[in-house]
């Protein structure tokens, strides 16, 4: 019986690791190059330049973009303090940090409310309907 479980798993754990690497082997389009060049660009003029960068190989990199130019943009990483010269065929996704507009405004709007629901309550422990009295 061992014998018999023993070559499917032996099978098994050999092409297992194939996966993950025939996935990474994808080709960037040329629409997709030029879609993170001027996603980066646009960072770096409108001085959103912290970002989270991910890599084909998997890899994510954080840090500040400082600089691009023709097919390759640097990135001053937070961790070591290094700068990386990158190119744009070898990123996959480029997100911000911090938070979004949507977040903020929640934020804004639940400390506003939660002023407004302190005051109320507070102005209903002082209220006495009949401290002047009922009758003048």
């Amino acid at each position: 019986m061992n014998r018999i479980l023993a070559f499917p798993l032996a099978l098994v754990l050999i092409l297992m690791p194939l996966g993950p690497l025939a996935m990474a082997q994808e080709v960037p389009t040329r629409t997709t190059v030029t879609k993170l060049k001027d996603e980066i660009v646009r960072r770096i003029s409108s001085g959103r330049s912290n970002v989270t960068i991910k890599l084909r190989n998997g890899s994510e990199l954080k840090g500040r973009i400082t600089q691009t130019q023709g097919e390759w943009f640097t990135l001053k990483e937070d961790k070591t303090k290094y700068h990386r010269d990158l190119n744009y065929a070898d990123v996959v996704n480029v997100r911000g940090r911090g938070l979004s507009k949507g977040a903020k405004f929640g934020i804004l709007t639940a400390i506003v409310a939660g002023a407004v629901v302190i005051g109320a309550l507070i102005s209903l422990k002082h209220l006495d309907p009949f401290e002047h009295g009922v009758l003048r």
